[in-house]
This record gives structure tokens, sequence and C-alpha cells, in this order.
């Protein structure tokens, strides 16, 4: 509605020219002093930031550090000081694990996940066999069977480990007719892997490379790494093995093995004596095969108590624990 018609009816003529005098300087000042201000801060708000600012902004998100996100599948972070166990060839570590016949050929293998499955009847408690056969690799240890035991134990097996005295055992058919590929590995003593023929296992070794040589591949260890396997053993437990009474476990020579060929190792069945406090674990026996009573956890205080000729078995696992902080090594069935 237009105000100015009736503010003209109702004033007479001397105050209607005051009236239009004061609303004319009114506008004038609002025009000067109002409007101004009102575009300016309108401008202002809506006009970019100046050079300056953002280059201090820029600077600013540049030095912001991200907040790291944690890989559960990635390896342990490794204490300060040497790797243990100390490695034997750095550039080469399976360098020292040769081919009874192709001319000493170095071993060759590298897998992603090992699974290594010890010979304990802790494994008829669980029916790991699908999860162990999931794993690239699969480790076992000198005798111990797979056939009857497969919901247990599994069923592949990629790597056999053998100390001398097994060898005689593992040459049955039911051991290695189903293994295209299988390799095995053996350890012992000088005097029986000698290869002037006068080594009783070397032979032994030789006939079953031969005998199965388009299904298997078998490799000895050399002296200087049996050397190599004494001395971690000294390094880990500033005792040195031979004036201990020490003798060395095919278990001690199969983890030395994952932690140069395997980047993360599951192993399964190995107990470190803690879930001996259990009553339920009081009664597994030492190997979940054979007709051996003998209890595991009574079997291995007995073993760390004897002066001479004895297995470490707790002593040896306890390095294992300490080699599980440089390398992805993970204990299942017990969990340590």
């Amino acid at each position: 509605m237009d105000l100015c018609p009736l503010l003209l009816h109702f004033t007479n003529h001397k105050t209607r020219s005051q009236f239009l005098i004061g609303l004319l300087l009114g506008c004038t000042l609002y025009m000067l002093v109002a409007f101004p201000v009102y575009l300016y801060l309108g401008e202002h708000q809506t006009q970019p930031l100046c050079q300056a600012e953002l280059i201090k902004r820029l600077q600013a998100e540049q030095t912001e550090v991200p907040t790291p996100i944690s890989n559960p599948t990635a390896g342990p972070t490794r204490p300060p000081g040497p790797v243990h166990p100390a490695p034997f060839n750095v550039t080469n570590p399976l360098s020292g694990y040769v081919n009874v016949l192709k001319d000493r050929e170095p071993l060759k293998l590298h897998c992603s996940v090992c699974a290594l499955v010890s010979n304990s009847a802790q494994l008829l408690h669980h029916e790991a066999g699908t999860e162990i056969d999931k794993a690239d690799c699969v480790i076992r240890m000198n005798d111990a069977p797979v056939f009857g035991f497969e919901k247990h134990v599994g069923t592949r097996t990629t790597v056999r480990v053998v100390s001398h005295s097994s060898v005689p055992s593992i040459k049955k058919v039911r051991y290695i007719s189903k293994y295209s590929g299988l390799k095995v590995v053996a350890w012992g003593p000088n005097h029986t892997m000698r290869t002037d023929g006068k080594g009783g296992t070397y032979n032994l070794l030789s006939e079953l490379a031969e005998e199965n040589s388009k299904v298997i591949e078998v490799y000895m260890l050399t002296q200087q790494r049996m050397g190599y396997a004494d001395k971690v053993f000294e390094n880990e437990t500033g005792k040195p093995r031979k004036t201990s009474g020490t003798w060395l476990s095919t278990d001690w020579f199969s983890m030395i093995l994952a932690t140069e060929m395997c980047d993360h190792i599951k192993v399964y069945g190995m107990s470190n004596g803690n879930n001996c406090k259990n009553p339920e674990d009081k009664s597994v026996r030492l190997h979940y095969y054979g007709g051996n009573a003998q209890k595991e956890c009574d079997e291995l205080k007995n073993m760390e108590k004897r002066k001479k000729g004895s297995l470490r078995l707790l002593t040896e696992r306890k390095a294992f624990q300490l080699w599980a902080q440089y390398h992805n090594i993970s204990f299942n069935f017990p969990i340590w």
C-alpha cells in the first residue's frame, strides 16, 4: 500500500515540506551508508579464500598424518636386534638341504601359508583336517600317518621331515604312494649320513629316491646344516647341545625349515606344557598313532629332568615362542 497520498492528505503544507525533506535525507543516508555495507557483507561471505589462506590450508592438509590401519594377517612387529633363529644363509635360505640323487641340488620351495602338523594325540580332540589341507604346504614329521586320521590331520603332505631313525619306516609304500611331488627331508649325524657307502641312513635314502624317483624327491641335511642346528640351540638356550646331554628333535629341524620357506606358519597339536594344567589334557598320549601309551604331559616333564641322552621338547618350544616374535607363527590345539 502506498502511504505517500495518505501522508500528503493528513498534513499541512509546512509539515508536509519538513516531512519530505526528512524523508529525502533518510533515503540519501541509507543509500550512502547502509546499502553499501549490506552489499559488502553479502559479497564477502561468498567470495573465495585469498591465495595466502588457500596455501595455508593446503599445507595443513598435507602435513596431517593418517591413522594407521591394522592388518590382522600381517606378521608380528619385530623387536629390535638380531632375528631368531639367526639365518643359515641370508641370500639362499634353503642352502644346505641337498638332493641325494641330483648332484646335491639344493631344495627349492617357498610357501605362503604352511601347516606344520605335530605327532601329538592333542590332534585327536579336534577335527582340523580340512583346515590343515587348505594350507599351501603341509609339513609332517617322521612316520606320522595320514590314513585313518584324515579328519584330524588332513590328507595332504608337501614335505616330510624325517630323522635318521625313522627313515626305515617311511620306506613303506603307504607313506609315499599317493604323494606325487612329495619332498622328504632327512637329518642325522655324520656317521650314518656318509656318502661313501658306509652311511646306513644315506644308503636307505638313496634307495628310496631311486625306487620312487617319479613320485618323490629326497633331500638330506649337509653336516654344515647339522652344525648350524646345534649352534642355534646353543644361541637360544645358552647351553651347548652335546655337553648338555640333549638330542635335537625332528620338531626342531622342521621349525627351522618352516621359518626359511614359509611366510606364515600354522602349527597344529604342539604343546608348550601350559595346557597340562587342564585335567582333560593330562591323559593325552604323546603320539596320535601307534600303541605307545606314554602320556604327553608326563613325558614332556620327564625329558627335561633327564641329565643325558634326552630330547628337551619344552626347551625347544620355549625357543619357538621366541621365534614367533620374528616370524608369523601361530600355535593351534592347544593355543599358546
